[in-house]
């Protein structure tokens, strides 16, 4: 079944670059309508981008007229200001990254690159554009407000519902399918982490993460051994949100993504090790 377009955007003045892109978004043609738009300079490159939004932009950092990282800093002005950026170079230097980081570039491809890697970008972008059921319980209606907003931020894609306590939360898991739980820790009656462990015994499938201010070694270890995937420390932001949907998905890290682990305790313990 053909869902939705892609809009992929190809600049690259070296013609056998452009032939190993294209290679890889057509693997998707037959399950996606995909239009491309292909360009030698980053002149036209930004002409396209400011013409109609792109999805995802494969861009080579060394082009003449403008450069990568010059296109991919006026993006922002332009229709495509929330596209997936791939730079595209045979090396990235330190500035170069500084300013792809800075202007919110997803991945960089590393010349020369294979067609799979190009079909695997083309994939994660796929998945971030599906829909994921996600139930937020907290018992502050504020909280639950900026955590959807949060979630509204993210690359990916996320159908939001609301419980304002772990008893509602539970009725509402007995008659809907949820992919992925954010489940406050500190609330009446049923806390989150009891809440936690009767969803994990429900389903082994369904991501649990767990949203607290509490910077708490025995916290977080606890949610662990329940068998949760993940916590959140309050406040978060999207790119945190992306973090754990790459992880919980199976996805690469993007190199120019956020890096953290799933509990920040792994993270004290490997830096004293």
């Amino acid at each position: 079944m053909l869902h939705k377009m892609i809009r992929v955007l190809i600049a690259d003045d070296s013609g056998v670059a452009r032939e190993m892109v294209g290679k890889g978004v057509a693997v998707h043609r037959g399950e996606r309508y995909i239009e491309t738009e292909v360009v030698d300079d980053g002149a036209a490159a930004l002409e396209v981008l400011r013409k109609k939004p792109i999805d995802i932009a494969f861009i080579d950092i060394h082009m003449p007229g403008l450069n990568g990282p010059q296109v991919i800093s006026a993006m922002r002005d332009t229709q495509s200001n929330r596209c997936l950026t791939v730079a595209m170079s045979g090396d990235l230097d330190d500035r170069a990254e500084t300013v792809l980081k800075k202007f919110g570039a997803y991945h960089f491809l590393k010349k020369p690159f294979q067609v799979h890697e190009v079909a695997d970008i083309v994939a994660t972008f796929r998945a971030m554009t599906r829909n994921y059921p996600l139930l937020v319980v907290d018992d502050s209606a504020t909280m639950r407000k900026l955590t959807r907003k949060i979630l509204d931020m993210s690359r990916f894609s996320f159908n939001i519902s609301e419980a304002p306590s772990a008893e509602a939360a539970l009725q509402m898991l007995g008659k809907s399918k949820f992919d992925l739980v954010l489940t406050d820790f500190h609330m009446p009656d049923i806390d989150g982490l009891e809440l936690a462990g009767q969803l994990r015994d429900r389903s082994s499938n369904i991501g649990i993460y767990m949203m607290s201010t509490n910077d708490t070694t025995y916290l977080e270890r606890s949610a662990s051994f329940i068998g949760i995937n993940g916590f959140l420390k309050k406040p978060f932001a999207a790119e945190d949100v992306d973090t754990i949907m790459h992880k919980f998905l199976g996805l690469d890290n993007p190199k120019f993504g956020k890096l953290r682990d799933m509990f920040s305790f792994m993270e004290r313990e490997a830096k004293a090790s």
